[in-house]
């Protein structure tokens, strides 16, 4: 790809989520020196994506999609970064999935905090054995970047799976969401009894960004060949 500042592209994390940001972002951040790396709230963008598809690859193209469309405008090459994480828990038939973030019923029905999600899900679980579960993130990636051939408009999955087991209680001050209670394979310990740096060495979203990270690269590669198009994802 050429190094003109004109064909600077800018990647869009597509979540208004912290925690999320602070672990995607830093897994990001060498890919190109054209690329500038900023979240919805870096751009003072305010855009809620109701998640209406029953599928987490769907839920996430939904996101990138909209904030692509949202923002396009301020941007000649954009890239928005979606993900969409269910944990799936083999003895409650794949719950909670894709209803992971909004998995506890509430009286009031307001959003559950995670604590709340946290609390339903050892509720549903008492006196269960089988405690086997799977965390999955799918990354979706809808962008318009610079090509040999024009400017290349694209969309593009992939994901990334750990599996583990629900603990009988929470352990752990670290992580968020259902960190303290999901015990990852092979470490015996919760990802909430892990730091940042030790949990994006093995998590189910670091995977799935680090697999997009591969994609993007070698779109980017095919885009900057004068003898190859790249092929829509």
């Amino acid at each position: 790809m050429s190094t003109n500042s004109e064909n600077r592209i800018t990647i869009v994390l597509a979540t208004g989520n912290r925690d999320k940001v602070r672990e995607i972002r830093p897994l990001l951040e060498n890919i190109s020196p054209l690329i500038e790396i900023f979240c919805l709230r870096d751009l003072g963008a305010e855009i809620e994506v109701d998640e209406t598809e029953e599928t987490l690859e769907g839920n996430a193209l939904l996101k990138a999609k909209a904030i692509f469309s949202h923002l396009a405008g301020r941007f000649r090459y954009m890239i928005a970064l979606a993900d969409d994480t269910g944990l799936e828990v083999d003895s409650l038939q794949g719950a909670p999935g894709v209803y992971s973030a909004r998995y506890a019923p509430m009286p009031d029905h307001r959003p559950p905090a995670y604590e709340d999600n946290v609390r339903y899900l050892l509720e549903r679980m008492q006196g269960i054995e089988n405690r086997k579960a799977y965390f999955r993130t799918v990354i979706a990636l809808k962008g318009c970047i610079p090509s040999a051939g024009g400017d290349f408009s694209f969309e593009h999955t992939c994901e990334g799976s750990v599996s583990g087991t629900i603990t009988q209680e929470r352990k752990g001050g670290e992580g968020f969401g259902y960190d303290p209670v999901f015990m990852v394979d092979g470490t015996g310990r919760t990802y909430a009894e892990m730091s940042i740096a030790e949990k994006n060495s093995l998590s189910h979203r670091a995977l799935a960004v680090r697999k997009a990270v591969t994609d993007l690269n070698n779109i980017l590669q095919q885009s900057s060949s004068p003898n190859r198009q790249p092929e829509k994802q």
